[in-house]
């Protein structure tokens, strides 16, 4: 999947663009950056999903924000001398497009379109990240939780429409309760009480990083409410 901003592009941009950049993996675990490296290439995500996080005191980690295909990371590389300034983890199987931060600067200058892609691509994902914050302070874990699952759903049926169909979704992936726990910004013991909770009512089925939706509306119930209210 081509990362979303190319779509805006005229097709000489995106030829451009495509035959600057090389395609790069990492798997499970493995860190795209670190947070005091120097910022030299943005990462456009074609698959997989990314977490940028900060250490906090005591060394914990904190997750700021998680990024899957489509979106784009590194463009503090747009700065010269700019470091990435939080880590960047592959929280499954990833590949990025990576472009360095000098031919992406001379590609903006020749494609003035791709200017206002990028911005438009960073607009949404800053809009993205502010709904996670909100999120934090004002919806209950449990329904974050919901909404998560909901959202894994709808990426693991990409000719959904927006929609997410009544019947069985097995989420795509190899998704353990940790992962969850950095998407809602909770704890693995949190999180995995609350999808006992989840599966007791029915709304879905557990195995080893195995996830099945079995009630898609009773979780569309459940973000907007918290459990017992």
């Amino acid at each position: 999947m081509l990362p979303t901003f190319l779509h805006a592009l005229t097709a000489e941009a995106r030829a451009s663009v495509l035959s600057s950049t090389r395609s790069l993996q990492w798997s499970r675990g493995s860190l795209l950056h670190h947070s005091d490296d120097q910022a030299e290439a943005a990462y456009a995500l074609t698959s997989g999903h990314v977490r940028l996080y900060r250490l906090g005191a005591g060394a914990r980690e904190v997750t700021v924000s998680v990024h899957g295909q489509g979106e784009v990371l590194g463009m503090v590389t747009l700065t010269p001398g700019s470091v990435y300034g939080l880590y960047a983890e592959a929280m499954d199987d990833v590949e990025a497009l990576v472009l360095g931060g000098d031919n992406l600067r001379s590609l903006i200058r020749q494609h003035p379109d791709m200017a206002v892609a990028l911005t438009a691509q960073v607009s949404r994902q800053t809009r993205t990240l502010h709904e996670r914050l909100s999120q934090l302070v004002f919806l209950e874990v449990s329904q974050r939780l919901a909404l998560a699952l909901l959202q894994l759903a709808h990426e693991s049926q990409p000719d959904s429409h927006g929609e997410t169909s009544s019947v069985q979704i097995a989420l795509k992936g190899r998704i353990s309760h940790q992962d969850l726990a950095y998407v809602v910004g909770s704890t693995r013991e949190t999180i995995t009480k609350l999808l006992g909770d989840f599966r007791g009512r029915g709304l879905l089925d557990l195995g080893y990083r195995r996830i099945v939706i079995t009630d898609v509306a009773g979780l569309q119930e459940a973000a907007r409410k918290p459990l017992g209210a």
